[in-house]
């Protein structure tokens, strides 16, 4: 019975592999929009001030979608390719939480410190690094938003870990695992994609 949480681990390997190309086609997009956020955060400074229920804010938008226009880049685009890895995982997150919860198998299943992994965490350990691994994420993910909508966005780990303090465990384990997996591609991908993606805006700075 200790193997059903090597069986998660590996189930979502098996699936985060699957949609890696996806993931890549997306660190592609972030690390050109890193590219850009210089003259973003120029532009976003000049707003700082403004409310956010603001109008003015809508004219902040727009040079943003201009800004991404001269670069040969989409806003819309952008942002559906950010959040499409996530979305489709959603369905997955959903299948497993069914299977924890329906199957008689997975009751009482141990898995290292979790004495059934149908149920919650009793150390919350789980939950916990979830939510440190997504924050982890997003720090690591560039952003069009402004300064004050990013604050916004850094609560989401700290709420969905705080939502899923009562979850069954090998959920938490799922999402835990695939976050892991998606930090492990970034990194790796920035790495080997920094010189050819970033290189040249390092070689503009270097001239000035």
């Amino acid at each position: 019975m200790g193997n059903y949480g090597w069986s998660i681990v590996l189930l979502t390997l098996v699936i985060n592999v699957a949609m890696a190309p996806l993931r890549h086609y997306s660190i592609v997009n972030g690390m050109r929009m890193a590219k850009i956020s210089p003259e973003m955060k120029v532009i976003q400074e000049r707003y700082r001030k403004v409310p956010l229920m603001d109008p003015k804010r809508q004219q902040m938008q727009e040079e943003i979608a201009a800004l991404y226009a001269r670069h040969g880049m989409n806003m819309g685009t952008q942002m559906l390719v950010g959040c499409l890895p996530l979305l489709l995982t959603m369905p997955f997150l959903f299948a497993f939480y069914r299977m924890l919860t329906v199957s008689v198998d997975l009751r009482g299943a141990p898995f290292l410190w979790i004495p059934d992994l149908s149920q919650k965490d009793p150390y919350f350990l789980t939950p916990v690094l979830m939510g440190v691994s997504m924050f982890a994420m997003q720090k690591m993910t560039p952003t069009s938003l402004d300064p004050a909508q990013q604050r916004i966005m850094m609560l989401m780990p700290v709420m969905l870990a705080g939502m899923f303090l009562w979850a069954p465990a090998g959920l938490n384990l799922y999402w835990l695992t695939a976050n892991l997996f998606s930090i492990l591609q970034q990194v790796v991908e920035m790495r080997l994609l920094g010189s050819s993606v970033g290189g040249s805006s390092g070689r503009e700075k270097r001239r000035g």
